[in-house]
């Protein structure tokens, strides 16, 4: 069963597509499920301007996607850096134990921006 978050963010997600002029993209992807998540991200300095995703994976793993990109869009990464754990944990709401693994998945969005917080734009 899937909690409205989760189709909220499936049925009407606000950041599909891609930046053709993109900054950072980063790519994840699960070899168990094969789930694959791409997110274009536009930077204006430190700070996080616009972003798109493509996803290939089940309706949670595509939500996932899109909360993440709805959630960094005008952040600096030193906000979405001070994110707890706990926090990132509650973004997606109660999960069913299948849909677990897009925790992993959203972690590891959040860490591969992490590895990008040097790549700023003018």
């Amino acid at each position: 069963m899937y909690n409205s978050v989760i189709v909220d963010h499936f049925t009407n997600p606000s950041n599909t597509g891609e930046i053709t002029d993109k900054d950072i993209q980063i790519k994840i992807g699960n070899s168990v499920c094969g789930d694959t998540i791409f997110i274009d991200i536009k930077l204006d300095r430190d700070h996080i301007i616009n972003a798109k995703f493509k996803a290939y994976g089940c309706a949670t793993s595509i939500a996932t996607a899109d909360i993440f990109s709805e959630y960094i869009i005008g952040k600096s990464f030193k906000e979405i850096q001070d994110i707890s754990v706990t926090e990132r944990k509650e973004m997606l709401g109660e999960l069913d134990p299948s849909q677990m693994h897009c925790l992993h998945i959203l972690e590891e969005l959040f860490t591969k921006l992490d590895e990008h917080q040097g790549d700023t734009a003018c």
